[in-house]
């Protein structure tokens, strides 16, 4: 694993782009693989599970819990291609991956699955059969650590630069006890921050840590497994999150490379920055709005429209943003938008699109 860690970057999936991916985007690359179905979603679509590897330390991992949170999917299925060719790796690893535990959701570029519940609030009552699935799973193959992998927003920052991945070894309990699982779970993410360093260096930020009892990680770090949440979130204008993808694929052979040393560094983890909400997508600067001068925010909501992913600009604050930061800065040195315009919290004004020229690729 050392020459992966040596020699980066790790070449991506060429046949998944974009962040719409659906089960049926990666049908085909699951078909290369020992791939076995786990349940299905409500709708009836197959929840899949990958086994790679015979060693004897078990890692459980799953990815788009939410549906549209896509980055960790494209990552792990780079990472097993990797894996898949370099066997040796695996000498020490049994994993089961689940690359997409809410098929709905994905297909629908949603939160929450099609019986619009959020899956990673549902680990108390297990309601849903993607929980039952993965909750199953967990039982049956007992695994001695568990990867949760989502993605963040883009309002996320550290250290006054945007935030490109984010971890967390949830608590088990209401007290944040440093159980012996937690205590593990922060080791390997403060073996990941230190690699992560040398390439994106602060960049990397720690969530907090309140327990949530109904949150999957917390449940699972409550069973004492350490479980480590992984958020995947963008640097600029990086909206398909490739270079995230790429950071996030080395994050998790960097999880398993101090798993398989027996090296748990949990220094490093308890001096990651914890994010906080610093950033929105656009900042707009001194704009003459009848007669006066202002700054505005922008935030983008995510539409599908036929297949295609839109980033639609919202306005999210007006007034003084100079604590504010943008993935894009626009500054109009007191240009006016004209003395007839009134702009409101929420407007979606056409201007956005096409006077200021803000219109994204499609994804």
């Amino acid at each position: 694993m050392n020459d992966y860690l040596e020699q980066q970057p790790l070449l991506s999936t060429s046949k998944l782009s974009g962040r719409y991916i659906t089960l049926e985007t990666i049908d085909s690359l699951l078909s290369i693989y020992n791939c076995h179905a786990i349940g299905e979603s409500v709708a009836g679509r197959p929840i899949h599970c990958i086994a790679l590897g015979t060693g004897p330390i078990k890692v459980l991992m799953w990815s788009q819990m939410h549906g549209n949170e896509s980055t960790s999917t494209k990552g792990i299925l780079d990472v097993l291609a990797y894996l898949n060719q370099r066997p040796a790796l695996l000498s020490q690893f049994s994993l089961n991956i689940v690359p997409m535990l809410n098929p709905d959701g994905a297909h629908a570029y949603t939160r929450v699955n099609a019986n619009n519940i959020d899956l990673n609030r549902d680990a108390m009552e297990q309601s849903q059969p993607e929980t039952q699935a993965l909750i199953r799973l967990f039982k049956q193959f007992n695994p001695d650590f568990c990867f949760n992998l989502h993605d963040q927003r883009t309002i996320f920052g550290v250290n006054g630069e945007p935030c490109m991945l984010s971890f967390l070894a949830p608590s088990a309990n209401e007290a944040k006890d440093l159980t012996p699982a937690r205590t593990k779970a922060m080791g390997v993410i403060g073996a990941i921050n230190t690699t992560l360093q040398k390439y994106i260096p602060n960049q990397v930020g720690r969530y907090d840590d309140t327990h949530n009892v109904n949150c999957t990680g917390d449940y699972f770090q409550a069973q004492e497994t350490p479980t480590i949440l992984f958020e995947c979130g963008q640097v600029g204008e990086d909206y398909d999150r490739e270079a995230t993808r790429k950071w996030f694929g080395l994050s998790v052979l960097a999880a398993l490379k101090s798993i398989a040393d027996d090296y748990y560094n949990v220094d490093a983890y308890t001096n990651i920055p914890e994010v906080a909400k610093t950033f929105v997508d656009v900042v707009i600067k001194n704009v003459a709005i009848n007669n006066k001068q202002t700054d505005i925010a922008l935030q983008y909501q995510e539409e599908l429209h036929q297949n295609i992913i839109k980033f639609i600009p919202k306005v999210h604050k007006i007034g003084d943003l100079d604590n504010t930061q943008g993935h894009r800065l626009l500054d109009f040195n007191g240009k006016s938008f004209g003395d007839e315009f009134k702009i409101e919290l929420g407007q979606n004004e056409s201007f956005l699109l096409n006077v200021i020229d803000l219109t994204k690729n499609s994804h």
